[in-house]
């Protein structure tokens, strides 16, 4: 049988981290132990206000855990390794196989574009992009920047940069209803603040 909740969580938080801090390659600047922490996070706060119950939460949160663990073996379909080493760490903790399915569609729907078909499938979707709806966005986006560069030798110019991202940030929308009443707020609210600036310059 697996731990409890407690105690489950507890070790998938410590495996992702030592695995994540060791296994990740140097160009890997944004899907880091950092960006992991920060979406489970918000799993936490989106699931708790999309009214998950306690059982499907726990799910999620582990998918958010595990969902960028394939960066470490590769970069172009890291979800498929993610869902590996999701399948063969739940099932040696005694999982049921019909939560482990669960808890892999919800890092299969993160590929983008992504797809979410249920609402704990949403709920990881829109916290994995949470940074979207943030002030320190810019920061973020700069780390992605760097880490295509560094690991799909994809360079851009400040222009193309700021065209490609904009044009993301327009198009996309949350799935949850959290999401649309609160992330896509304040992601308009940073768009705003953002444009003002670059009107002053």
């Amino acid at each position: 049988m697996y731990s409890n909740k407690t105690d489950l969580l507890g070790e998938i938080e410590g495996y992702i981290s030592s695995l994540l801090n060791r296994g990740l390659a140097a160009p890997v600047s944004f899907h880091t132990i950092t960006h992991t922490r920060t979406v489970v996070a918000a799993v936490t706060e989106i699931g708790a206000a999309s009214g998950l119950t306690p059982a499907q939460l726990e799910l999620v949160q582990i998918a958010a855990w595990f969902h960028d663990a394939g960066y470490c073996y590769t970069y172009i379909g890291h979800e498929e390794e993610s869902k590996k080493i999701a399948r063969q760490y739940l099932t040696q903790h005694g999982m049921p196989d019909a939560a482990i399915q669960q808890v892999l569609a919800c890092i299969e729907a993160t590929k983008m574009p992504q797809h979410p078909l249920t609402l704990m499938e949403e709920v990881l979707c829109d916290a994995d992009l949470y940074h979207l709806s943030q002030d320190n966005y810019q920061e973020e986006e700069a780390l992605l920047r760097e880490e295509w560069a560094g690991c799909l030798f994809r360079c851009f110019t400040d222009e193309e940069w700021n065209r490609m991202n904009d044009a993301f940030l327009i198009r996309h929308q949350y799935f949850t209803d959290y999401g649309r009443r609160v992330l896509q707020e304040r992601k308009e609210m940073w768009l705003k603040k953002r444009d003002n600036r670059q009107a002053d310059i």
